[in-house]
């Protein structure tokens, strides 16, 4: 393992890992990520606080689906009151956002929004400031949030997550269970991303993706 005092470490626990692995490349395309030691670790307190007191993270992204409870929160910052942690949640319950806040959390990030908004979290947090996610807030904290890549300008952030994991070749079913939607969904979502950037086919699509993601 990397000494974390020259390498920081970004700890994603709990994050399904078709989000993770997304999550990584995004990591990955920050101008001098090289720095950036990525780690996954489940959510749970009892794998999670070890995980937290043996690497010392600088940053976490953890997905309170899978924690143990708000509570977690406050139990890693006593065991790394230096480390930032951004919440992941499904809900847009703003009483999510505040306990999360109030419990510790430096930023809140929709799970849907990781594709779009994971920069601009990790940046913000970084900078001791709080972020929140554009789909819980019409003003996110982070003056970035809201700009779109110029390509995915029109779609929404689901759709661009889903075109990337399409891009990576996997079947509609497999994102449904990643992004804890019906396949349906998902399969709308792709028709609609077909019709947005007239192509008739999956593998245009794919195409298509690969022009737009090529540098992430």
């Amino acid at each position: 393992m990397s000494d974390p005092m020259t390498h920081p470490i970004i700890l994603l626990a709990g994050i399904h890992p078709l989000i993770a692995e997304d999550s990584r490349l995004q990591v990955h395309s920050i101008p001098g990520s090289t720095q950036y030691e990525v780690v996954e670790s489940p959510a749970d307190e009892y794998s999670l606080l070890p995980v937290v007191s043996r690497l010392q993270p600088h940053f976490i992204l953890l997905d309170l689906l899978h924690a143990s409870s708000l509570q977690t929160i406050r139990r890693i910052t006593r065991i790394s009151p230096s480390c930032c942690i951004v919440a992941v949640t499904g809900a847009r319950n703003k009483d999510v956002a505040a306990a999360a806040f109030s419990s510790g959390a430096s930023g809140i990030l929709y799970r849907t929004d990781i594709s779009t908004e994971l920069f601009d979290a990790i940046s913000t947090v970084r900078a001791g400031r709080h972020f929140l996610s554009s789909s819980l807030s019409s003003q996110a904290v982070s003056p970035r949030t809201n700009k779109l890549r110029p390509q995915t300008r029109g779609i929404s952030s689901l759709d661009e997550l889903i075109m990337r994991l399409t891009l990576r070749g996997y079947p509609a079913s497999r994102i449904a269970r990643a992004l804890g939607l019906s396949a349906r969904t998902v399969r709308l979502s792709i028709t609609g991303l077909k019709q947005s950037y007239g192509v008739r086919t999956k593998q245009e699509l794919k195409e298509y993706a690969t022009a737009i993601f090529c540098k992430s």
